[in-house]
């Protein structure tokens, strides 16, 4: 397996690389990344004897044990969360609102031009934020002609986290027989188990930091220039897909740095290595970004820019916030009070300290419950903590001669000491920096590296030999694959039959209008857009403008891919220029007009345009329809 995991951090290492690389050349197109490839091709016949000297045998020995490795309900039961996560993405188009707003259309508007370029557009996202998942999506998008792969990235680095895990553990102290447990439980928390199948941008790169720590502790013990290059380029990865996860570099910087005399030996590996891990990681948008906007993270100034308070009012609120959002379970009819409650807090004196939080303790209120958007590690995993912690606890009191954790001398007994508490350290640094309302989400790449600590406390291995204990896992898992299979934004079981029986039972029942409306929202807003879009687009427009608000109407606007191209702009700019770009069409969002929806008129009068088209959808309960609008310059008239 540890092949497989060198090979996607290459894979990722190329793919970033030809992004910046053929952007640089203004040869970002099919046939730029076609040269790319043939000469990473030839060079690689060279270098993957060095590389990968027992690839195939290791292949081979993976492959016949393949089948054994699930005949255990654990293993077993990640491999259904796998395929339900498989199944769903195959089924739904691209739901995630920030790939739709800005990660899929900043991709396009590369690929338009043939390089990364600046976009100039209200949402500053497009512009600042990193680029790591987009690179890995640019092929896709390019060769492929559609989004609907692209939730590969994430299922991959799913199916790559058990393995990682148990290594981690293990190097940790935590005993195999525990690690092995909770390889396939941690894969089953809520925030990992909800994107293995969509194109959310968080978890992903918990693979990175992952192998970034193996491969660096690898290279140290085997002595390997090989491994610890690839663990260089798995920390830059990880830098380079968000600014949050910039902490758990020390992670790696700890196990790294015991090869110093190893990277001293051999300048002629490290020097290119150093290069392209530079390439790939934070530091060329944050070049950008100090550049341009004055900050290494290009916030100054725009709505994301967040000012917390002091690092300990920081730390007190999401000391709140974190397990209010881990603690959510999966549904939650009262969030609209909730939000009410917190949006009162924040007003009073002792709630002022926390005004500064985007929304501080706000739940989603779409599907009044989990999502991808919002979950964390997920009220099962949790409680099973809790329970863990108690019962190791209980046996240890009861017999004092359970074992002790597996201890080492010298460095690598200090080592895993260090690795055990050091993450306690950066949740806490994450916590004085981030004050978003998703802030459970954030902190995905983090909770995996949190467990150590607790598991390697005398009297898990005992514990985890107990039947009740292996029952309440198995139950907690089986409990996860109910929660994909129902979730809201791509259920996997005929929920629309079942609405309208029970509508044809009930017809005048709130409660199914709350549960038809927690289920249909995302599909009306997204994919409604989308299809709506998809008929009325005039097909020989070449060049398209976008009026956005929430920006994810624009994928659709782009499509088929590779035939048209989109420019966002200003609801003040002149019709006279828009025309003069060769703009015949302009797609609206309502909430991006002055006034809302009430602004279109006024807006039409001003550019002399003409209403073709008009779709209209409700985002949240108990909130105005909204709309998308299709307007026709007077131009096109003529």
């Amino acid at each position: 397996m540890l092949t497989v995991v060198r090979f996607w951090i290459l894979i990722s290492t190329l793919l970033v690389s030809a992004g910046w690389i053929l952007s640089g050349l203004h040869a970002l197109n099919c046939t730029g990344y076609a040269i790319f490839l043939i000469l990473v091709g030839v060079l690689m016949s060279f270098l993957w004897r060095d590389w990968f000297p027992v690839c195939g045998q290791e292949l081979g020995h993976f492959a016949r044990k393949f089948p054994n490795r699930f005949r255990r309900i654990a293993p077993l039961l990640f491999l259904v969360l796998a395929g339900l996560s498989l199944l769903s993405g195959l089924l739904y188009l691209p739901d995630n609102v920030d790939t739709n707003s800005y990660r899929i259309p900043r991709v396009l508007h590369w690929l338009g031009q043939g390089q990364w370029h600046v976009i100039h557009a209200a949402d500053r996202r497009l512009d600042i934020a990193g680029c790591g998942w987009e690179w890995l999506s640019a092929p896709l998008l390019l060769f492929t002609g559609t989004d609907r792969c692209l939730f590969l990235i994430n299922l991959i680095s799913y199916l790559l986290l058990p393995g990682l895990i148990f290594s981690w553990l293990t190097r940790c102290g935590v005993r195999s027989q525990v690690a092995w447990w909770w390889m396939w439980l941690l894969p089953s928390g809520w925030c990992f188990m909800l994107q293995a199948g969509s194109y959310g941008n968080d978890t992903f790169a918990t693979i990175y930091i992952l192998a970034a720590v193996e491969l660096a502790w690898r290279a140290y013990q085997k002595k390997c220039v090989r491994d610890w290059c690839l663990a260089l380029f798995a920390a830059a990865l990880l830098t380079g897909t968000k600014q949050t996860n910039l902490p758990l570099i020390l992670l790696w910087g700890v196990v790294a740095g015991l090869s110093w005399r190893l990277v001293l030996a051999n300048p002629w590996a490290i020097f290119p290595a150093f290069s392209i891990a530079a390439l790939v990681s934070i530091l060329p948008v944050t070049i950008f970004n100090l550049v341009n906007y004055g900050s290494w993270l290009g916030v100054q100034g725009s709505s994301w820019d967040v000012h917390l308070p002091s690092p300990f009012w920081a730390i007190v609120g999401n000391a709140f916030c974190l397990p209010a959002q881990n603690l959510l379970p999966p549904v939650f009819p009262w969030a609209e009070s909730w939000n009410a409650a917190m949006d009162h807090f924040v007003t009073t004196p002792l709630g002022a300290h926390f005004s500064s939080f985007e929304r501080f303790g706000m739940l989603s209120l779409n599907t009044h419950g989990i999502n991808e958007l919002n979950a964390g590690l997920g009220l099962g995993l949790c409680l099973l903590v809790v329970v863990t912690l108690i019962g190791a606890w209980y046996l240890r009191a009861e017999d004092p001669r359970i074992l002790s954790p597996v201890r080492h001398s010298g460095a690598e007994g200090l080592l895993p000491r260090i690795l055990r508490w050091l993450p306690w350290l950066l949740l806490l640094v994450f916590m004085a920096k981030v004050g978003t309302y998703s802030n459970a989400r954030q902190l995905a790449p983090y909770y995996i590296f949190l467990f150590p600590v607790l598991l390697v406390m005398r009297g898990n291995d005992v514990l985890v030999r107990r039947r009740w204990w292996q029952w309440l896992a198995l139950a907690l898992m089986l409990f996860a694959a109910g929660l994909l299979v129902t979730s809201r934004t791509r259920p996997l079981f005929p929920v629309q039959t079942i609405l309208n029986l029970a509508k044809k039972e009930f017809p005048q029942s709130s409660k199914i209008e709350r549960i038809g409306f927690a289920f249909n929202s995302r599909a009306s807003s997204l994919d409604g857009k989308r299809i709506w879009l998809q008929n009325n687009l005039p097909a020989k427009e070449p060049l398209l403008a976008y009026l956005s608000g929430d920006g994810t109407a624009e994928p659709a606007l782009w499509l088929p891919f590779g035939q048209r191209r989109v420019e966002r702009i200003a609801a003040t700019k002149p019709a006279d220029q828009l025309i003069a770009r060769g703009i015949h069409y302009v797609v609206i969002d309502s909430s991006a007009l002055p006034g809302g929806p009430s602004g279109l008129d006024p807006w039409l009068q001003s550019h002399h345009a003409t209403l073709t088209g008009k779709y209209e959808f409700q985002a949240q309960a108990g909130q105005p329809a909204e709309a998308v609008y299709l307007v026709r310059l007077a131009v096109a008239e003529n």
